[in-house]
C-alpha cells in the first residue's frame, strides 16, 4: 500500500507540486524564449524600414515609389531576403501590389504590428510579424520577418516539457521511493521489536546503530528506544528477582509457622496458615502475569484446552459428587493465545463453579461461536448471585459477604487482558455463567 502512513502521502504530495511547479517554471521559460524572439524580430523590421527609409531622401528628384522599388529588389535578390526570413511589399492604398516577395496587402492599418499567416500574404504557409507604414501619401510600404524560431521552438516545446517532466518524475519517483521504502523498512522493524517484546522476549532491540548515523532522526529515535528497552528489562528482570525472592522467604516463614501451630494442635491456625500461602500463591501468579510484557503465543484448539484441564481437574469433581458435562459446537476452533495461561483460567473457573456448586449437580463446559469469536463457557448450578452483586463480582472477583480473595476471577480477567479476550459473568437461573471470549483466527 502506497499511502498507508502520513510521512508517504507527505512525500508523494510533495512530488506532485514538484512536477506542477516544474511545468510552471518550464512554460513560463517558454514563454520568456519565445517574448524575446518576437522582441528581436520587431527590432530587426524597425531597423529595416528605418535603412529604406533614408535611402529615400538620398536623391530627392527621384521618386520615393522609384527608390523603394530598386532598393526592395536589391535586398530581396542581392541579400536572399527568402533565407533570412524578410517579407517586403510595395503596393498602392487601393491595394495593387508593386513590387516585393509578397502578393498582397493584409487588412490592416498602418504604423501597428500585425502577425499574419503566409496565406494572408499570398507567400508559404507560415508566422509573419510584419508592419505597415504609409509612403507619400499614395503608398504602403510593408516590412515583415518570418517568425521561424518562434515556431520551432513551439514544435519542440511539448517534446522538451514531456521529457522535462519525465527525467524529473524519474528521478523524484526513485528518491521519493527511497526514502518511503527506508521508512517503511524502519517501522516493521520497530514493529516487529515491539510484539516481540509483547511476546515477552525482553532482549528485543533495535539493529545496533552506529554513531554517524546518530545525525539522522530515525537514527536517533532508534538509540532512545533501545536505551529505553534496556531500563524497562532492568527494571522488570529486578522486579521479577525481588518477587522470586520474597515469595520465597515469605512462603517459608509460612510453612514454618504452619507447622509449628500444626505440632502444637492448633489446626484453626494451620488452616489459616494454609490460606494465607495460598493467597501469596496466588497475588504473585497474578502479578506475573500482569507483569510479564507477554507470553510464547501459537496456534491452539479451546477444544483441546478443555480436555487438558478437565483431566487435571477430574478428581475433585469426582470428591464433591459432581458431574461435568462438556459441549462443543465447533471442536475446530482456534485461535492465538498461550495454552498454559488458558488452561489455567479455566481451571480458577472450573474451581469457582466447584465451591458453588451443590453435591451432585452438573457443571456444564461449552465452546460457541458468536460471529468471529468463540466463548468458553463455564456454568455451574449453584445459588448464583444477585442481579445487583453482578457488578461488584465483576471489579472485585467476589461478592463482599461471599468470603474469599477472588483472585480466581482477577486470574481469569488478566488472562483474557493478555489475550485481548472478553469476561463476561451472567445468572443463568439457577448458577452462575461465566464466559471468555476469544477473537477466532
Amino acid at each position: 500500500m502506497l499511502f498507508r502512513s502520513p510521512i508517504s502521502i507527505a512525500l508523494y504530495t510533495n512530488l506532485a507540486v514538484t512536477f506542477c511547479v516544474a511545468a510552471v517554471a518550464i512554460f513560463a521559460a517558454f514563454r520568456a524564449v519565445a517574448m524575446a524572439v518576437e522582441r528581436a524580430a520587431r527590432e530587426d523590421i524597425l531597423r529595416e524600414i528605418a535603412i529604406m527609409l533614408d535611402r529615400t531622401s538620398e536623391r530627392n528628384t527621384i521618386p520615393d515609389t522609384a527608390i523603394l522599388t530598386t532598393n526592395i529588389g536589391r535586398r530581396m535578390f542581392t541579400e536572399n531576403a527568402e533565407e533570412g526570413g524578410w517579407v517586403y511589399l510595395l503596393a498602392g492604398f487601393e491595394g495593387g501590389a508593386i513590387v516585393g516577395n509578397a502578393k498582397r496587402m493584409p487588412q490592416s492599418e498602418t504604423d501597428i504590428w500585425t502577425e499574419v499567416t503566409g496565406q494572408d500574404l499570398g507567400i508559404t504557409a507560415g508566422p509573419v510579424l510584419v508592419r505597415i507604414v504609409s509612403v507619400d501619401g499614395d503608398h504602403r510600404l510593408l516590412v515583415g520577418r518570418r517568425l521561424t524560431a518562434r515556431q520551432s521552438l513551439n514544435a519542440w516545446f511539448l517534446p522538451i516539457l514531456a521529457i522535462s517532466v519525465l527525467v524529473l518524475s524519474g528521478l523524484s519517483s526513485l528518491l521519493l521511493w527511497n526514502l518511503n521504502q527506508r521508512f517503511r523498512r524502519k517501522v516493521q522493524a520497530f514493529n516487529q521489536v515491539f510484539q516481540s517484546v509483547e511476546s515477552g522476549e525482553l532482549g528485543a532491540r533495535m539493529p545496533t546503530t552506529t554513531r554517524a548515523t546518530l545525525d539522522d532522526d530515525l537514527g536517533v529515535l532508534e538509540h532512545h528506544v533501545n536505551n529505553a528497552l534496556d531500563e524497562v528489562e532492568r527494571l522488570l528482570r529486578g522486579l521479577e528477582s525481588y518477587s522470586q525472592v520474597a515469595a520465597h522467604e515469605l512462603n517459608h516463614s509460612i510453612t514454618n509457622l504452619r507447622d509449628r501451630l500444626s505440632d502444637k494442635g492448633e489446626t484453626e491456625g494451620a488452616k489459616q496458615a494454609d490460606q494465607l500461602i495460598e493467597l501469596v500463591t496466588h497475588i504473585l501468579e497474578l502479578a506475573k502475569i500482569e507483569a510479564t510484557p507477554g507470553f510464547a503465543m501459537q496456534t491452539i484448539k479451546l477444544a483441546d484446552v478443555v480436555t487438558s484441564a478437565l483431566d487435571l481437574y477430574s478428581d475433585s469433581f469426582d470428591e464433591m459428587s459432581v458431574s461435568v458435562n462438556v459441549c462443543s459446537e465447533d471442536v475446530d476452533a482456534e485461535i492465538l493465545g498461550s495454552k498454559p495461561l488458558i488452561e489455567s483460567a479455566l481451571i480458577n473457573l472450573l474451581s469457582n463453579a466447584l465451591k458453588h456448586a451443590p453435591r451432585g449437580s452438573k457443571v456444564a463446559v461449552s465452546t460457541v461461536r458468536e460471529g468471529r469469536r468463540v466463548g468458553l463457557v463455564v456454568r455451574d448450578h449453584g445459588p448464583g448471585v444477585k442481579s445487583t452483586q453482578l457488578e461488584t463480582l465483576a471489579a472485585l472477583g467476589r461478592v463482599s459477604d461471599s468470603g474469599g480473595h477472588g483472585f480466581g476471577l482477577r486470574h481469569v480477567e488478566a488472562v483474557a487482558i493478555r489475550h485481548g479476550a472478553q469476561l463476561k459473568l451472567e445468572n443463568a437461573d439457577p448458577g452462575l455463567k461465566a464466559s471468555l471470549y476469544f477473537r477466532l483466527l
